[in-house]
């Protein structure tokens, strides 16, 4: 019980950055937001209510708009460390683009609401196939995510962030 309250606050920085991400891109498509929480204790850390998007893409942003938030942010605060490793300022940019990079991938819920609203737009356009195949992305991304594989993640974008964006 200790260990996840603890995860749940070291990691809030990275639910809030999430859900600011949702409603960024709410706001860039035109899609009214009625509710936003960006950080709660619970299995679900945070969410954005708004309407149901009317294009397709509008849900393909809203549902991504984390993965590359996220990502960008995680790999500028990790390019920022530099030697000496360990001063206050190298172990913030650690701490927020870990956080950050952790809450990179988007939900379970974000894979439910972009593969519904591909399911209404197919009939009115069939070119939507193609987003198919990144709604199974985030499944497996979501399965293999019980196996850490946020974890992999953070360090992927340190080691982009620290040795590619030097």
């Amino acid at each position: 019980m200790f260990f996840y309250y603890f995860y749940s606050i070291i990691t809030a920085p990275g639910v809030v950055i999430h859900e600011l991400s949702h409603t960024i891109f709410c706001l860039l498509s035109g899609v009214k937001i009625y509710k936003i929480n960006l950080f709660k204790f619970g299995r679900i850390a945070g969410y954005v209510v708004h309407d149901e998007p009317k294009k397709v893409y509008q849900s393909f942003l809203i549902s991504f708009g984390p993965l590359f938030i996220n990502s960008f942010l995680a790999l500028c605060l990790f390019s920022q460390i530099i030697p000496p490793y360990l001063n206050l300022l190298n172990i913030i940019y650690f701490w927020l683009g870990g956080a950050i990079a952790l809450h990179a991938i988007p939900s379970t819920g974000d894979a439910q609401a972009l593969f519904k609203a591909t399911n209404h737009g197919f009939w009115k356009n069939p070119t939507v196939l193609i987003i198919y195949p990144f709604i199974l992305l985030l499944y497996i991304l979501n399965f293999f995510r019980r196996l850490h594989l946020d974890i992999i993640y953070f360090i992927l974008l340190l080691w982009l962030g620290n040795i590619y964006l030097k």
